[in-house]
Parts: structure tokens; sequence; C-alpha cells
């Protein structure tokens, strides 16, 4: 047995407005800026040959999607330029239990803390709101959002068992506490988002033959007294690899992502004056399709392109690019993404954010 710690940081520089107001942030809980320097993983492992117990801060992430996750959303990100969405670690208690292959684990959540998100000034905050106006006719998006207050009821718990089979993995698991959708409410005359308490259970698999995975990711939400809608969630997907025909044209590899994303409504919010939007509207995959194109050319040349395309609102986003391989830990890169669709729209709202990024990066 013995005792280990880990730590991670995630640095952060850009020149948007309304980015940064600081060079440190540690654990400011209702913090809406990005640090320059910023903890992602600050914890401590108890290890003994069948369990751990790790407690600090760090993430929770689970599920196969390889484009979009419709089944964990318990940490943190920073998405103040959403084409390079960090995750950040949220405190938590986590006991592992080890089974053979297979893992169980119970993740403590005691504290929130605020996701960074585009605020004010900056371009990312888009030009519409997926948010039907308030009925005092302000934007949703202007909501000054802050983490739960830390109490017995805001805590939340997760139990998740992943298995490793032959040819297959799977995993199941259950959740209670304040639901990782947010509602927008009327509390004692101001308007809020909430996070009403609620069970979630789900379940994935994936299957592996020869080069080529498929997967699939759903859960289901039931929310306290009918807060918010009660809905199944899911992903199903795959990854196909060919490198045999590509070789006859001078090619390494070709490889295909595609997945499909469903947000299933079963009952609606409750009837109440108090209570203004479900969390519908922010919710990601409804009814979406998600693509992804690798052209391995070489050792060191890949060309990629993408594609996510909402089938309800018919708002869409495409990428194209490269990255070339300079040494062993340096690359040069190039990516164009582009936005169209209605400014009500998820995509929509960025159509006036289309952009060429060129950049190096390099890994150690």
């Amino acid at each position: 047995e013995y005792t280990y710690f880990e730590a991670e940081f995630l640095t952060y520089l850009h020149s948007m407005e309304d980015s940064h107001n600081t060079l440190f942030h540690p654990f400011e809980r209702d913090n809406l800026y990005a640090g320059i320097i910023t903890p992602k993983i600050l914890k401590a492992t108890y290890e003994q040959d069948e369990y751990d117990v790790a407690y600090g801060l760090d993430t929770v992430d689970f599920g196969y999607g390889e484009l979009h996750n419709s089944v964990s959303n318990f940490g943190r990100i920073n998405s103040v330029n959403p084409l390079h969405i960090k995750e950040l670690g949220i405190p938590l208690v986590r006991y592992q239990k080890y089974i053979e292959d297979d893992i169980f684990s119970y993740t403590f959540m005691p504290i929130d803390m605020n996701s960074v998100a585009p605020i004010k000034g900056n371009r990312w905050k888009g030009k519409g709101s997926v948010y039907p106006s308030l009925p005092n006719g302000t934007s949703v998006s202007d909501i000054n959002t802050g983490p739960r207050s830390i109490n017995a009821e805001n805590v939340r718990h997760l139990v998740l068992y992943e298995a490793v089979r032959s040819g297959f993995d799977y995993y199941l698991f259950g959740a209670v506490g304040p639901s990782t959708f947010s509602i927008v409410r009327r509390q004692n005359l101001t308007y809020e988002k909430h996070q009403p308490y609620s069970l979630q259970v789900g379940a994935g698999i994936d299957y592996v033959f020869g080069a080529h995975k498929v997967y699939t990711d759903v859960m289901y939400q039931h929310t306290k007294n009918n807060k918010d809608q009660n809905f199944f969630r899911g992903t199903v997907g795959g990854i196909f690899k060919n490198s045999d025909w590509p070789k006859t044209i001078g090619l390494n590899e070709i490889r295909i992502t595609a997945e499909y994303a469903r947000d299933v409504q079963v009952s609606d919010q409750a009837d109440d004056p108090n209570l203004i939007h479900s969390s519908r509207p922010s919710r990601s995959g409804k009814n979406t399709f998600f693509g992804r194109l690798e052209i391995e050319v070489d050792d060191d040349l890949l060309i990629f392109s993408g594609l996510t395309y909402n089938q309800n609102e018919g708002d869409h986003s495409e990428v194209l690019g490269a990255r070339n391989k300079i040494t062993d830990s340096l690359e040069f890169y190039f990516s164009g993404t582009f936005f169209d669709g209605g400014e009500k729209t998820l995509l929509g709202s960025q159509r006036e954010n289309d952009v060429v990024e060129l950049g190096l990066r390099w890994t150690y």
C-alpha cells in the first residue's frame, strides 16, 4: 500500500476580450474567467492491491462516444474558445474497487464550481440564443450563473461499473443529485439557471472487430417533481479503418468516425409559472449527425475534415485541416471551421465566427 500525488495544470492564454482577469485561478467557485494558469488535477491517491481512494481535484469522464458524449456531464470545462475546449477537474472523493479486469467506483462530488464559458464581449458568446426571450424581454444568456451552495442536497453521487471482456467492453452507471442540465426558473422575482434534483441511469457498450469499433451510450434522467423534462439521451457510432486499398494509391490509412446522437423527451416539465424553460434548448445532440474523415498520407502528414449537422434546426458546422510532423515532438497544423444556421440555433449563433487557424504544437 502507498499514497501518491498527481498535479496537472492548464496553461491558457488568449487575446480575445473578456477571456482572462488574472494570471492564476486556483479554486474560486464562482469564477467565470479563464486563468492563464489553472489547476486541472490536484489529487492524492491511497492505493492497495484491491482498491484505491482518490481525493482532491480530478476529472469525471466515461462513455464511448468519440465526437459527442451523451452520458458524462459531471465535470467542468473551459470553453472560452469552443474550438479548443479544455476539461477541468472538480473537488471529489473517488473509491475504486478492482474486480479482476473490472472496476467498480463510487464518486462523491460535494462542491460545485462554475465552468468557464464565453461572457460579455467574448465573440464566442454568439449573436443569438437557443432560448426564447424571458417574460421580461431579457435574454437567458444575460443571467448571472453562480455555483450551488454547499449542503447535503447539492452533493452529487455517481456509481459506475466498468467491465472489460474479450472483444467488447461495457459500463453501467447511476447518479443522484442536482442535474447536470440546467433549467431556467423564477425565484424571488429573479430569473436564474437551476439544476433540479434528479436520478440518472445509463449504460454503454463497445465492440471491436478487426481494425473497426462500434459503440453506443444511453442514459435516462428522471427529475424530482417534474421540474425538468424526463428524457432519454444516447449516441451510436463507429470507427472504421482501412489501410489495404489506400496503400495502392500511396496513402497509409483512411479512418472514418460516424455518430448519431438523439434526445427523446418522455414527459414534459411541470406546469408551474415559475418554471420558465426546461433544459431542452441547451441540450446538445438532440437529433444530430457527427462525422470525421482522417487521411493519413504518410507517417508525417494527416489531412482531416469533420461535420456536425443538427437535423431539427438545420444548423451545421464543417472543419477542414491538416497536421504535419516536423519532429517527433513538434508539428505544424492548420484548420478552417465554418458555421451556418439561424441565430437562435446552437451552431448558427456562431455564424459570424468562421475561423482559420495556423499553429505549431509542441508535446513533451
